[in-house]
């Protein structure tokens, strides 16, 4: 597995805790599960994806450039999914149909309560599965899942935790965060990495990757701090 390294976020307070945190680890919070998802169409130029920025003010990842998505509530556990699609996906996954459920469920609810895209679980195309670092006071276990656009319908816009929303070309963001226009979190970046590698959404959707856990290491190279992630 490539070993990456990616800049960490340009924030006092956020170097500030992730230095406190190297100076003196404390016992790491139980990341919280949540769904995100990259809904995917095909364009001229290639497959193109659906982000949004979130509003400054947000706890988690403010500023940044995201895809859909959210933490697992406990009504996910009590969705009626269809019993085959759920098996299917955990294969995938290689966790318990019982451990896919809630996920693949809080993937649905999510998109269509940030951008009001209806989804069908069948859909969901599992892409990988990062852990939130230990320091860090807000943590995450995060399936990333890949969907195509449905048809007939249209993405609603801005939701009350996000202040711009698009469709773009992966390589156009990929430059704008090289450039430093645009904020994201490395598995950010790298799923949209994977995508520019496909030439349409139906290629994409079809690969299937290595799906092992990644939590990034913070590591402290003295003048600024990075986080390296071993990728699969």
């Amino acid at each position: 597995m490539p070993l990456r390294e990616f800049e960490a976020p340009r924030s006092d307070a956020w170097v500030a805790n992730a230095r406190a945190w190297l100076a003196s680890p404390g016992e790491p919070l139980v990341p919280r599960g949540a769904s995100t998802v990259l809904v995917v169409r095909d364009t001229d130029e290639g497959p193109a994806v659906f982000v949004q920025r979130r509003v400054s003010t947000m706890a988690f990842a403010p500023s940044m450039y995201v895809f859909p998505g959210g933490g697992v509530d406990r009504e996910d556990a009590e969705a009626e999914l269809d019993p085959e699609v759920v098996v299917e996906a955990a294969r995938a996954m290689d966790v318990a149909p019982s451990a896919a459920a809630p996920l693949l469920a809080a993937a649905v609810r999510e998109v269509e309560e940030e951008c009001g895209l209806r989804l069908s679980v069948a859909d969901l195309v599992p892409r990988a599965h990062w852990i939130t670092p230990p320091f860090e006071k807000r943590r995450f276990d995060t399936w990333f899942f890949a969907a195509p656009m449905p048809h007939g319908q249209s993405a609603l816009g801005e939701s009350g935790e996000t202040d711009h929303d698009a469709w773009v070309l992966p390589r156009r963001l990929l430059t704008a965060y090289a450039e430093g226009s645009a904020v994201m979190l490395p598995p950010t970046v790298v799923m949209l990495e994977q995508l520019d590698a496909f030439a349409t959404v139906e290629e994409f959707l079809a690969d299937r990757p290595v799906l092992t856990a990644v939590s990034p290491e913070l590591v402290d190279l003295g003048d600024r701090l990075v986080m390296r992630s071993d990728i699969p």
